[in-house]
């Protein structure tokens, strides 16, 4: 292959390098109003008054808009295509708030300093209620309406036949996970311009499904579907923040109200406190293994905190339920998962999309396991692991050609596992101050929402008259390179080169209905979509070069750039010389389309390794190296897979170590990265990187397995398995931050 397999730069670096790309927060119209949020400063209680006379007063104002004098109609910010029936959640302004930062108000000015100086002197009246911020209190039901009960939503489901349990060891452990911060580069932002007299609303924002917005938007302001088209814009990161809507219904109903466009941009605070957050979790796991190791069954009881409305919550934690099954050999499953909803920021979706989480509380378990098993780490997870030609049980869908013994065992080898592990064991018999360990990290994921939904995409492509490729995909780039990816499919197919192929990204007004940028389909759904249209053109093409020599299809070829017919040299016509033949001479396009929806769902995994020193004075832990093995079949753009994996093993050593969200006594939450500590560059060791690519599936393109949400569902468990095993100690709350190592060792000095 010429282009698969091959280093890529992503198709806008140089543009980013340079400052000249264009993100919403840039986008700027004639006539435009500036939007700032006026936010509930209170965790639970009703709207008495709001008080708008001195922010009118300020010049420059065009309105302020709230719970009293806007629509009373709700909508689901979750909800992203058609065949989700989803109860409204939300009201653009609300009477009632559930959390310090919900939204009360608005303010359009004809500039943001004006538009800030106004939204402070909007006065709002409050009828405080009680209101819970953690597991017990909400349980307890403090912050309960008449009729309410604290469990909002429950979910159980068993799999295989419980065993006798005879024989068997028991393992328990529970972990506890706080909400996390996405820390995306780009804050939330939207612009939305109103052509009154077109009735037609048009927004631009950085976002995974265009097509959502479109169906949230339209069906909450009352509009037909085609009065409202969404472009997405450049994007500076998402980890799942931005597939969730929370600016753009407030800023399409002020722009249609007004009949002019508007611009709102969260600041770092609202994005941390106002959009959404990786939710707080808890959960037992117990698991029963014959004495030789073998894992016989596993009981999982989950406890999600939605925050302060349910959202993805009852569907996140349902997805929790089959992630083990994409990694291990579970022959009994029993699984229950409760949903609360406390006054907290709302949780939503986040990178994995709740795997990392699963995998957290499985592998503390099988270290635990190892443990009083008295069998390796390693050799507990290669008895357990799901082989090639195996099935996940709960969906029924055969995992293919799934590599992740081969993970643990060339991972073992490249890490130098065995010999750390005896290091290891000298340094801390000789060291009075740090303590030095390994841990192992497995992880499984998907690659579409199949079969949960019948999956599919749609693509377009066509000759220009110079030759050049239009593409059209609904492709949602998060600036991880898919533009860059589809590209160099279509160029591959077509043997030319991927500049020459323009594909832009998700516009409903151009791009066909898609689901949009989750369960990590893009690839493996588009780029196959991609992969068909782009064969379908080569069909077309020999089909036309064949109609206009008279030959058959089956005596040409497509060859760098241009048809040739194996029999007759003097047939060697370019595309560019075809596509305009073909406009004048058969008075028509050189186009094809293609519609592809996928019938399986193959295992993708991934095993990272890390070997940490835990300074046992300050309780700090510095990662002294790290290898990630991830099995993602045929690479498209290495680089880029390569980029990903480093960048998730950056936000697992966060998750670990550093990073969560505290709630205060008075309901308020971490609103600034000064109080948040993020895993910095500079912290991290160089990211090895090994792909296995031997275990391709069936239907992606070039047998392309996904890569984005797999690549850190493993990273921080193996983190976490490190410092335990550095301090022979079994933390489940995380993050092992100084506070909590500190805590542990004087317990232990205590006992």
């Amino acid at each position: 292959m010429k282009l698969i397999g091959k280093d890529k730069p992503i198709h806008d670096a140089r543009g980013k390098a340079a400052g000249f790309v264009k993100y919403a927060g840039d986008v700027t119209l004639p006539n435009m109003a500036y939007i700032a949020l006026v936010h509930s400063t209170i965790p639970h209680g009703c709207v008495k008054e709001v008080r708008t006379e001195r922010a009118l007063g300020v010049p420059g104002v065009y309105g302020v808009f709230h719970c009293f004098n806007t629509t009373a109609r709700t909508y689901n910010r979750y909800r992203s295509n058609f065949a989700q029936n989803l109860p409204g959640e939300e009201r653009v302004f609300t009477d009632y708030v559930r959390f310090v930062g919900d939204r009360v108000a608005a303010v359009a000015a004809c500039d943001q300093e004006t538009a800030d100086k106004a939204a402070r002197l909007v006065e709002v009246t409050y009828e405080e209620l009680p209101f819970s911020i953690g597991f017990d209190d909400t349980l307890s039901g403090r912050n309960c309406l008449a009729g309410e009960r604290p469990v909002r939503d429950e979910f159980f489901t068993e799999i295989g036949t419980q065993p006798d349990d005879d024989g068997l060891i028991e393992v328990t452990t529970v972990s506890e996970m706080p909400r996390l911060h996405h820390a995306t580069m780009e804050p939330h932002a939207c612009v939305v311009d109103c052509d009154p007299y077109q009735q037609q609303l048009t927004v631009y924002s950085p976002n995974q499904a265009v097509h959502g917005i479109r169906l949230v938007l339209a069906d909450f302001l009352e509009m037909p579907y085609h009065r409202v088209r969404v472009v997405k814009t450049t994007m500076g990161g998402s980890f799942g923040a931005k597939q969730e809507w929370f600016l753009e219904p407030a800023a399409a109903l002020i722009a249609k109200t007004l009949g002019r466009p508007v611009k709102l941009v969260y600041s770092r605070e609202e994005a941390m406190v106002c959009s959404v957050v990786r939710g707080a979790m808890r959960g037992e796991v117990r698991s029963k293994f014959k004495p030789d190791g073998t894992l016989i069954s596993l009981s999982m009881d989950v406890l999600l905190d939605a925050g302060a409305y349910i959202g993805n919550a009852a569907d996140y934690i349902r997805a929790l339920s089959g992630k083990p099954f994409r990694c291990y050999r579970i022959p009994y499953f029993r699984f229950c998962g409760r949903v609360i909803s406390s006054n907290t920021p709302v949780s939503g979706a986040f990178r994995s999309w709740s795997a990392a989480e699963e995998a957290i509380m499985m592998e503390r378990n099988f270290d635990e396991a190892a443990r009083q098993l008295g069998i390796e780490r390693i050799e507990l997870r290669l008895k357990n692991v799901l082989l090639s030609g195996e099935a996940d049980r709960k969906s029924g869908v055969p995992l293919e050609n799934i590599r992740v013994r081969d993970a643990l065992e060339q991972g073992r080898t490249s890490f130098r596992w065995d010999e750390l592990v005896q290091a290891d064991r000298a340094f801390n018999e000789s060291s009075p101050r740090y303590r030095r360990g390994v841990g192992v990290g497995c992880g499984g994921h998907g690659n579409t929402y199949y079969p949960r939904f019948n999956d599919y995409g749609e693509g377009r492509l066509g000759l220009n008259e110079d030759g050049t490729v239009q593409a059209t995909l609904t492709l949602h780039d998060h600036g991880c390179g898919t533009v860059t990816a589809m590209r160099m499919i279509i160029a591959e197919v077509l043997d030319i080169p991927d500049t020459s192929v323009y594909l832009a990204e998700g516009d409903t007004a151009v791009t066909p209905v898609d689901y949009g940028c989750f369960a990590s389909r893009t690839t493996f759904v588009l780029g196959r979509t991609a992969y068909d249209a782009a064969t379908a053109l080569r069909d077309e093409i020999l089909d036309r070069t064949a109609e206009l020599f008279s030959l058959t299809r089956g005596s040409l070829r497509l060859e760098n750039g241009a048809v040739r017919c194996r029999d007759d040299e003097c047939v060697n016509i370019t595309l560019e010389q075809l596509a305009q033949a073909s406009m004048l001479k058969l008075k028509r396009n050189v186009c094809a389309q293609a519609q592809f929806n996928n019938t399986s769902n193959p295992g993708v995994t991934g095993v990272h390794f890390a070997h940490v020193e835990v300074d046992t004075w300050t309780g700090f832990t510095k990662v002294l190296d790290y290898l990630a093995v991830q099995d993602i079949g045929q690479p498209i753009n290495p680089a880029m897979c390569a980029a990903q994996i480093q960048g998730a093993a950056q936000m697992g050593c966060g998750a670990a170590l550093r990073e969560k969200m505290t709630i205060g006594k008075d309901g308020r939450c971490t609103e600034s990265l000064s109080k948040y500590h993020l895993f910095l560059a500079t912290d991290l060791p160089d990211i090895r990187v090994l792909l296995l690519s031997d275990g391709r599936s069936e239907e992606g393109p070039f047998g392309a397995k996904s890569i984005g949400e797999i690549s850190y569902v493993p990273a921080a468990p193996a983190v976490c398995g490190a410092v335990n095993d550095a301090l022979e100690s079994a933390l489940g709350t995380l993050p092992y931050d100084p506070d909590c190592i500190l805590k542990y060792l004087a317990e232990e000095r205590d006992s």
